[in-house]
């Protein structure tokens, strides 16, 4: 009898520990989108760390071709997006995140870095600075959801746009905004 109750101990506890470490949500790594399977959601990789904002720590708007989304995590670091058509419309396609005279669209691709001992700021944009860039691609746009996928090479802007700062490759990004 010991021995039973030994047993079916053990095979519980294999049990648990399967199901406990299995995941449904497709939310690893990758070049081209992935995330969770619903709602709205921010994910990247930030100088090789993985970041992931969803529920209450990614929210977003869009109207007449304005998309702003903005996701942050607890480890202090913060994604945003914008992207805004002159035209009052976005498309599926690729949008240059650094783009100085495109006349359809402005862009911008943000990064924001909180030191979470000394509560110390540090942004990187890919837009403001000559050697920054980005790409971002919308992957899908209905009237339910916005999904897409970007990258960036972010640099520091200091006070008063100054880009004497470091940069920071952010990766494998990908975004939903439930609309």
């Amino acid at each position: 009898m010991k021995n039973l109750q030994k047993a079916m101990f053990m095979l519980g506890l294999a049990l648990t520990t399967t199901f406990f470490s299995c995941s449904s949500d497709s939310d690893g790594g990758g070049n081209g989108f992935s995330g969770p399977s619903t709602g709205t959601f921010v994910k990247a990789n930030i100088g090789g760390t993985n970041m992931l904002a969803q529920g209450e720590f990614a929210n977003g708007g869009y109207n007449g071709g304005n998309l702003v989304l903005q996701g942050f995590d607890i480890n202090g670091k913060s994604v945003g997006i914008q992207l805004y058509a002159n035209d009052g419309s976005l498309e599926v396609g690729t949008y240059d995140m650094h783009n100085e005279n495109n006349e359809n669209y402005v862009g911008s691709l943000t990064l924001i870095d909180i030191n979470t001992s000394t509560m110390v700021t540090t942004t990187y944009n890919s837009s403001i600075c000559s050697d920054s860039n980005g790409t971002l691609e919308i992957t899908a746009i209905d009237n339910t959801k916005i999904e897409g996928t970007f990258n960036f090479k972010g640099k520091e802007i200091r006070d008063g746009d100054d880009c004497s700062g470091g940069t920071k490759n952010v990766t494998s990004g990908s975004f939903r905004l439930v609309l």
